[in-house]
């Protein structure tokens, strides 16, 4: 122990490694029994007791540091005893002050520290310890022991309390750090909380309130995050924690309101609204003129939205305070608002006008702010306004007025509650008083939606206060809900103006989940009915060649998207779909059949993770895979078929394979095992017997061919359901078994079909269907040995440069190992990458480098089926690390190739930084640009549009990378967007593209000295021969037109 002492004291200092590591190998002997904090005490003897200040300070940090790391069965009582009475006498020695602190800071932790300790350890730092001597890391330290104590030991604390109260304001006079602040004030807080400072008010108010208003200004590199409105926050709860401040706070709060400073205006506003209900009503009322005269300033000349609304949360403040008041306090409320109604309601004389906005709000912060204040305002304004509403003629005036009364609603929701957030423990009496107007506001906002008046603000205005109304707590039956449904379902059918209809499909969306059952009678069966459903309904209106007919249902469609989301009411949607889907097919009716489906799409996918989609498994799949199935069943494989059928559209396809895939992905894993078990018997085994279809005796016997869809020699209408297929198995969770024996060999044979398809759909879907499959395998070895087998060796030699195998497979088998790799690198599996160098080592191949180029994007980009909500394997980092493992390939591979290449290198460059996180770019960039800026000086047209795009790509995300080289970059852009050899149309538009995104990132001071350049030799793509490089270089243009200062965000 001795040498370890003496070790340490000849340490420059206690931040040195050597010195930590001694600290360590105490903590360790005290720890593991070897010694004691006693020994390490007396060893320490002669350096605490040195005559040389720096020895006694080094001695008793070296004590100090080691009991911060000293565990706690180490410790007893009487070793606390000892080391506080140590400690505590040791603190007039003001140059070992900060040590003994960081010692006291580390005692107040133990479990043996006692409350007899807590007090003397506060009476040793009143009486010894001038803190606002010492440096902020050892005042810090005395506001962290104060917190420690108040928080532990409150109650021995309190037995002293007037010589406690004191003693701390003494310590916090004068303190200026923030991180001391920030903890001294929650201290300050708790104090009056705890103590009785009513001996102290005026003291503890000064050393409190002098704070205020906060100008803190956190440096850039603060590493504590500690900010102005932390700060602010925590003195606002100082300030409004007692009563007692209020003759002190209330004359500078309202000297501060006049202060030319906004941010002291708004603080002082902010402080006012806290601090009111605590001051009380007493202590406002000799202030409410001055109060209301300030406050309205800051509302009816508000030049800022956030200060309106403090200075309108100040006066619900007042008003609220006014409302609780025990003396008299119905004299002072009804005074303070007969002021407010009187100057609002002159102003509100002229709705239209400016100030009618501001006014209206004043009243309704003034009517939430309590029971009473509610009454009052309504009783003073309402008929006036009502009144005034029905003797307008003027739709401007009416719609002003209209805003002011829909004040009231909203000041009623928030009082009295709403259907959306109904209130705790309301009163079932406790209902809004606004009810007493209930007939003639339904009247007035009825009347002002369903006005044939051309002023549609007015009507909006009107749809808005029904809307509103309806949410309102206990204000509406369902008979006059329904009333007004009625309304907004014609708003939204028949409705000319856009915004009006938007606005009451959104209302009945809204109203929808809340009032499900009204919607479901009033508004749900209109919708349904409208969309056609025999041939006289779709019979097509021709009204200057448009398709009514059309437009209507669509509309439709996309209403019902939004409404019937609800359990109950996608209850009563699907069947409905389902049989308008039935007559739209059999009429042979593509566009009806695809907008039914994509409406049932799009409604599932608001639906996701709804508990009740999982039923529809049973319900809408069955009955969209018979429809689908059951067409390509006339006829066989040999001949095209002859039967036509709305399903073998591409797109109808791929939409009920989407409704599928959301369906699936709702599914629990039993759910899922029971389901695909069903499409491995469909899909694979060809088994239509199946319950689960709906298929009828007598269809069945009408089928003249099997169903083999994974097939190569069914028709091209059962291939293109392999889609299907795919939507279903890839959907399912990893944990879901496969119906097959053999995964190894179930996906040998997915691949030999897709490569030897000759159906793009087909080939396409099994691909992602292996990719999904070899994502979602948990048996590692039977991975890698199908990767290196079936991956790396059978398909890669059909695509590789040594091949001496078919031509006509090379393109396929590149497909295909792309989408493998690609399930690979989401997992991050090493083999991943060696296939990636497989894919890159094509770039150089004149049949396959810009296909494999081309597709990088597959293996970087998001995918409809290899994802998380697809359950995919999806490791956190695979962009990372796929970027910085590509990246090097890339870099060098450019530099090496031939000018005819280059181009592949770039293309998947350009791919690799549209899909990485920005951070991971910016580090590589650098030494890549030399190289894009001289790809742009090469003729080759490829490589030219290549570069450009990726310059495009660079300049939105790494900007200032770009800045250092813009010299070089601006001449060779313009050069590009010039007629010469070379610069293709693509190239043109590229080179314009990018141009005129860089005033839009560029630094301004970087970029304006070549404004006039720029704007001067645009001139040549202004007169191109072609109209969309004339487009591109007038919007280019524009930019560069408005580029006149530095941007601001």
């Amino acid at each position: 122990m001795e040498r370890l002492v003496r070790n340490y004291m000849v340490t420059p200092n206690d931040a040195t490694e050597e010195a930590k590591s001694i600290v360590s190998e105490i903590v360790y002997s005290i720890k593991s029994g070897q010694t004691t904090l006693i020994t390490l005490v007396q060893v320490l003897g002669e350096f605490l007791t040195n005559e040389e200040i720096t020895i006694r300070a080094k001695g008793t940090g070296l004590l100090s540091a080691v009991l911060a790391d000293c565990p706690q069965e180490q410790v007893n009582n009487a070793a606390i005893n000892v080391l506080v009475d140590f400690y505590c006498e040791r603190l007039s020695d003001t140059a070992s002050v900060p040590e003994l602190l960081q010692g006291i800071e580390s005692l107040t932790r133990f479990n043996a520290f006692h409350d007899e300790n807590s007090v003397k350890v506060a009476k040793s730092i009143f009486t010894s310890v001038n803190v606002q001597s010492f440096q902020q890391t050892t005042r810090h330290y005395v506001f962290q022991i104060f917190d420690r104590l108040l928080k532990h030991h409150l109650s021995a604390l309190k037995q002293a309390e007037q010589d406690f109260v004191i003693g701390f304001i003494q310590v916090m006079d004068g303190e200026k750090d923030p991180r001391n602040l920030l903890l001294a004030f929650s201290l300050v807080k708790l104090i009056i909380h705890e103590f009785d400072i009513s001996k102290h008010v005026e003291l503890l108010f000064e050393v409190t309130f002098c704070y205020f208003p906060i100008t803190f200004k956190p440096p850039p590199d603060d590493p504590y995050g500690i900010t102005a409105d932390d700060l602010k926050i925590a003195l606002r709860e100082c300030l409004s924690a007692t009563p007692y401040f209020a003759e002190l706070a209330m004359p500078l709060l309202i000297e501060k309101l006049t202060s030319s400073s906004g941010n002291a205006k708004k603080d002082s506003m902010e402080t006012l609204a806290s601090c009111a209900p605590v001051y009380g009503a007493k202590s406002i009322v000799p202030h409410l003129e001055e109060l209301w005269e300030y406050l309205r300033e800051e509302v009816v000349n508000a030049t800022d939205d956030s200060f309106e609304i403090i200075a309108l949360e100040a006066i619900k403040s007042v008003v609220a305070t006014l409302s609780s008041g025990i003396i008299n306090r119905m004299d002072h409320l009804q005074q303070f608002l007969k002021t407010i109604i009187t100057e609002c309601m002159e102003n509100l004389k002229e709705p239209e006008l400016k100030l009618a906005k501001p006014c209206g709000r004043i009243l309704m912060y003034c009517a939430m702010a309590s029971d009473p204040s509610f009454n009052i305002v309504m009783l003073a304004t309402l008929r006036v306004l009502i009144q005034q509403y029905k003797e307008s003629e003027l739709a401007t005036r009416k719609k002003g007025i209209l805003e002011v009364l829909r004040v009231f609603i909203t000041a009623s929701k928030n009082l009295y509650g709403s259907i959306e957030n109904q209130l705790q423990n309301l009163d079932a009496d406790f209902v809004t008083p606004l009810s007493s107007f209930k007939d003639v506001y339904i009247e007035i906002f009825s009347s002002a939606l369903l006005s044939q008046n051309e002023y549609n603000e007015l009507r909006l205005c009107g749809l808005l206060g029904l809307h509103d109304m309806i949410f309102l707590h206990q204000f509406f039956n369902d008979d006059e809900i329904g009333i007004i449904l009625q309304y907004f379902n014609r708003a939204v059918l028949e409705e000319t103006d856009q915004e009006i209809s938007n606005e009451a499909l959104k209302s009945l969306a809204n109203i929808a989940k809340y009032k499900s059952k009204i919607v479901l009678e009033v508004t749900l069966p209109v919708f349904l009915d409208i969309l056609p459903y025999d041939k006289d309904e779709m019979k097509i209106d021709n009204i200057h060649g448009m398709n009514l007919k059309k437009a209507n249902y669509v509309k439709t469609l996309d209403a019902l998207s939004e409404l019937a989301i609800e359990p109950i009411l996608f209850e009563a949607y699907v069947p409905q779909i389902l049989n308008k889907l039935d007559f739209a097919s059999a009429e042979m009716d593509l566009e009806y059949s695809e907008s039914l489906l994509q409406s049932l799409h799009n409604l599932l996918l608001k639906k996701t993770h709804h508990s009740d989609i999982s039923r529809y498994i049973d319900i809408i799949v069955p009955h969209l895979l018979t429809k689908s199935i059951g067409p390509s069943l006339y006829g066989n494989s040999d001949i095209e078929n002859t039967i036509q059928s709305v399903f073998f559209d591409k797109k109808v396809i791929k939409i009920v394979a989407g409704i599928i895939s959301v369906i699936t992905k709702n599914l629990n894993v039993s759910e899922q095992s029971i389901f695909i078990s069903q499409m491995f018997e469909i899909f694979v085994k060809g088994n239509l017997n199946l319950n689960y279809l709906g298929f009828s005796d007598q269809e069945k016997a009408l089928f003249s061919t099997t169903f083999h869809p994974l097939s190569v020699e069914s028709s091209s209408q059962q291939q293109n359901l392999t889609l299907l297929f795919t939507a279903a198995v890839g959907s399912c969770r990893k944990e879901v078994p496969y119906p097959s024996p053999n995964i190894s060999e179930f996906l040998s044979n997915l691949v030999e079909i897709s490569l030897n398809t000759k159906n793009e759909l087909q080939h396409q879907s099994l691909a992602q269907l292996a990719a999904s499959i070899l994502n979602k395998w948990n048996q590692e070895n039977e991975l890698n040995q199908f990767v290196e087998t079936k991956i790396l060796g059978e398909l890669r030699n059909h695509f590789a440069l040594s091949s001496t195998g078919n031509e006509v497979m090379r393109q396929p088998s590149l497909d295909i190992f792309i989408w493998l790799t690609k399930a690979l690198i989401l997992r991050t599996h090493l083999l991943g990458y060696r296939c990636v160098d497989e894919i890159t080592s094509q770039f150089n191949d004149p049949m396959l480098g810009k296909r494999a180029s081309e597709r990088f994007e597959v293996l970087i980009g998001e995918s409809d089926l290899l994802n998380k909500q697809s359950f995919a394997v999806v490791k956190t980092l695979h962009k990372q690390r796929f970027f910085n493992y590509c990246m090097p390939i890339l870099a060098e591979g450019f530099k090496l190739s031939s000018d005819e290449v280059k181009h592949n290198y770039l293309i998947a460059l350009s791919h690799l930084l549209r899909n990485i996180p920005k951070q991971v770019l910016l580090s590589e960039l650098p030494s890549l640009i030399p190289l894009l800026i001289h790809s742009l000086s090469l003729p080759d047209a490829e490589l030219k549009s290549s570069t450009i795009d990726t310059f495009y790509i660079i300049s939105a995300n790494a900007p200032h990378i770009v800045s250092e080289h813009i010299s070089s970059l601006i001449p060779l852009l313009l050069s590009s967007t010039k007629g010469d050899k070379g610069n293709t149309m693509r190239v043109r538009i590229s080179a314009l593209q990018c141009l005129g995104i860089l005033p839009n990132h560029i630094p301004f001071d970087v970029l304006f000295p070549f404004k006039s350049k720029i704007l001067r030799e645009l001139s040549a793509a202004l007169d191109d021969k072609k109209r969309l490089v004339r487009k591109q270089a007038v919007d280019c243009r524009n930019k560069w037109f408005l580029f006149i200062g530095p941007r601001t965000d």
